[in-house]
């Protein structure tokens, strides 16, 4: 009993951030079908951009969160502007579109550290106090973090499933063609897209480097579960996202307690979610066979 009550905390609480990545992935996953691997820099922009207002402006954490995700929105629009769509208007084929999109990671990332230097940084914040919970002691500033994860994640799904231009999203991402004759104007609904998945990038990146510290590759180190937690969960469904983003943090805190190292956990999680893709993929190829 210990034993769970230990991987349910320490999992939501470290890895929540998770799960907003992932929702913002998802969103343009399910839009282009494209691996975009420069949102890993999305992620780490927000980290270094919550860090820079915090430091700089003398402003609490919670205070930052709003101009983190913004600036990593903009950031995120911008490169779709910039890069993706001109490409995708001379109908660069998706292998093409994932080696720009590496070579954009690269450069972003390249950029963060002409700015910013290569040294690790890390948050002003003040000492946070201890809690137990379950008998795990937790600090007040990470179950701070896990509710604020929790609440932002609910309002993208509902805004995303539930709103007006959460319709226009999913109606664009299923058919652009039947969109547009249906009056959506694909141009802006694009946008609002790409600036929802920077957003949500950003403040998961925000998260991750005040819980930690922050540095060139935070991004990088979460892409692949990000793009998993995605696969496994399926993009179209922004719940099966949250879900599984969710139960990755608990089997990676399970397993990083069970091995007593955090890369044979990873190790093993990556294994099982491989093992969940092939199953997949194989029932997808037999009903097809019916």
């Amino acid at each position: 009993m210990d034993f769970i009550s230990n991987a349910l905390v320490i999992g939501l609480t470290e890895h929540a951030p998770l799960v907003l990545a992932a929702m913002g992935f998802a969103l343009l996953y399910r839009l282009t079908g494209l691996i975009n691997v420069a949102y890993s820099e999305t992620v780490t922009l927000g980290a270094y951009f919550g860090m820079w207002v915090n430091t700089t402006f003398d402003l609490n954490f919670y205070t930052v969160l709003l101009p983190a995700g913004v600036l990593a929105g903009l950031v995120s629009v911008g490169t779709y502007f910039v890069i993706f769509r001109p490409a995708k208007r001379r109908n660069v084929g998706t292998l093409e579109l994932i080696i720009i999109s590496f070579g954009l990671s690269v450069v972003l990332r390249h950029g963060l550290q002409f700015v910013f230097g290569y040294p690790v940084r890390f948050y002003d914040v003040p000492p946070p106090h201890t809690l137990f919970v379950l008998g795990v002691g937790v600090s007040t500033f990470r179950l701070l973090a896990l509710g604020s994860v929790l609440v932002l994640a609910l309002l993208l799904y509902w805004f995303i499933q539930k709103s007006r231009y959460g319709l226009q999203i999913r109606a664009l991402a299923s058919d652009e063609d039947l969109a547009q004759v249906s009056g959506i104007r694909p141009l802006f609904v694009t946008a609002m897209i790409w600036f929802i998945a920077g957003v949500a990038g950003g403040l998961a990146g925000a998260f991750y480097g005040v819980g930690s510290s922050v540095a060139p590759l935070l991004g990088w180190r979460q892409f692949l579960f990000i793009l998993l937690v995605v696969l496994v969960g399926g993009a179209k469904n922004i719940g099966g996202v949250i879900i599984t983003g969710i139960a990755t943090g608990v089997a990676l805190a399970a397993m990083t307690l069970q091995f007593g190292q955090v890369l044979y956990a990873q190790l093993a999680l990556i294994v099982a979610f491989i093992v969940i893709l092939k199953v997949r993929g194989r029932r997808a190829t037999d009903l097809a066979k019916v």
